[in-house]
């Protein structure tokens, strides 16, 4: 069974009527949360002309403080076409920081769920989503809008627990120019600042005092681990209770290799892609071959599904460019910056991650559980029951991360950790 077929498996279980979701036993069963924040469809509200670009300067950019709006409109988060999530829902563009520590402008979601009183202050969680694709048409917050986003079941499964829910598109997708795919550096920034967005946006319905966390698999396991890194200096307001993190890719100089030459090395090309787009030191465009060339451009403008149909698949990064960009000391100079482990988050974290993954190796979380433990974090690392790959391994193991995170949400007498600062409007900030 191939990943596609697997995915749509997977996708028409968690969407159909009575879904059926692995419980923490790892067992199946009948669940109806649901059926506590979906309802009818509405007329679609398609998103704004212009909405992706800021149209600020970087002068005027940079004098925003990160994680300031910059704007935002109503929009409708749908399940599947047709069944609207009941939540009210915000497109927003806010202010972040690349790779670089460039100001950058960067879109995203927020969702607020519509349950018990619209007063009542609900726990933040930044949702880091996996790999979409690179090209703008896959990002988050448009498919969201038209019931297209393959995790949009488990987003539901966190409103459904009351928890307003941030998300990210990441830098570059969606916005102007290529996404920065696999930068860690860059990514946990972008969920960190989408989170003070949230905070901005609504500081009437969302806490952050001690309980707000993030959750992300894949590209956004990465993502999740990097914002548990950066927090402390980037973010410190933000008071985490915990962060937890599925088959996060933790080095890119092993990543890259186990995927050279298999099905899923459109992978690679899309690193290459991510990389080159962050560091403007980083050509790509000079060493393509000239079969590369038209897989590239296609990449460039593709979701993740079209990327492996129409993507250089069976391929060898050697044949991509010549030389081989990946082995370049300037390539493997920023590899190494963002590989995971080598920065202390300072709230316990969850690993999670299948055995049998053929994308990213389980060696991956259990190199970076090593790491962080030498460094003295309080580091678990699960081991995904159920689930088949990859993919299946994400729905799997999502309850499970779920209920590891709303445990520590909902402890009341959870210590804040000693880096927290009170949480400051955008306005006394500095940029």
């Amino acid at each position: 069974m191939s990943v596609f077929d697997l995915a749509r498996t997977t996708g028409s279980q968690i969407r159909s009527t009575g879904a059926q979701v692995w419980t923490t036993s790892g067992h199946l069963r009948t669940s109806s949360s649901h059926l506590t924040v979906i309802s009818t469809p509405r007329r679609r509200k398609p998103w704004s002309d212009g909405f992706y670009e800021s149209m600020l300067s970087p002068k005027q950019l940079a004098k925003l403080a990160p994680g300031a709006i910059i704007r935002s409109e109503p929009m409708d988060a749908y399940l599947i076409p047709g069944v609207r999530l009941r939540a009210r829902a915000l497109r927003l563009l806010y202010r972040s920081t690349g790779a670089l520590g460039e100001p950058t402008a960067v879109s995203g979601a927020l969702l607020l769920p519509e349950r018990g009183k619209r007063d009542q202050i609900k726990p933040l969680i930044g949702f880091a989503v996996g790999t979409h694709g690179i090209g703008d048409h896959a990002a988050p917050s448009r498919l969201l809008s038209t019931g297209r986003d393959w995790e949009a079941s488990l987003i539901g499964h966190v409103l459904a627990r009351g928890y307003a829910v941030a998300i990210t598109d990441y830098q570059g997708l969606g916005t102007p120019g290529d996404h920065v795919y696999m930068v860690g550096q860059a990514l946990g920034k972008n969920v960190l600042d989408v989170m003070r967005a949230a905070c901005e946006l609504a500081p009437e319905e969302v806490r952050i005092d001690g309980s707000c966390g993030v959750l992300g698999y894949s590209e956004g396991g990465a993502a999740a681990a990097w914002a548990a890194q950066l927090q402390p200096s980037y973010a410190p307001e933000l008071a985490l209770a915990g962060v937890a993190a599925g088959a996060a890719a933790a080095d890119m100089q092993l990543a890259g290799p186990s995927l050279d030459g298999s099905f899923f090395s459109f992978f690679v090309a899309y690193g290459a892609i991510g990389y080159s787009a962050a560091y403007p030191e980083l050509d790509l465009d000079p060493y393509l071959t000239e079969k590369a060339k038209h897989q590239i451009a296609m990449l460039r403008n593709s979701n993740v599904f079209q990327a492996a149909i129409r993507g250089p698949r069976y391929a060898n990064a050697s044949e991509l460019t010549e030389p081989n960009v990946m082995e370049m000391p300037e390539w493997q100079a920023r590899l190494r910056e963002n590989r995971l482990g080598t920065i202390a988050p300072a709230v316990p974290v969850l690993l999670h991650h299948a055995k049998q993954d053929q994308i990213v190796a389980f060696e991956h979380s259990q190199r970076l559980l090593d790491d962080w433990q030498a460094l003295g974090v309080d580091v678990t690392l699960r081991v995904t029951r159920g689930g088949l790959d990859h993919v299946s391994a994400g729905f799997a193991g999502a309850p499970v991360a779920l209920d590891w995170l709303s445990k520590r949400l909902e402890h009341r007498s959870l210590r804040m950790p000693a880096n927290v600062v009170p949480f400051k409007p955008v306005a006394a900030r500095a940029a």
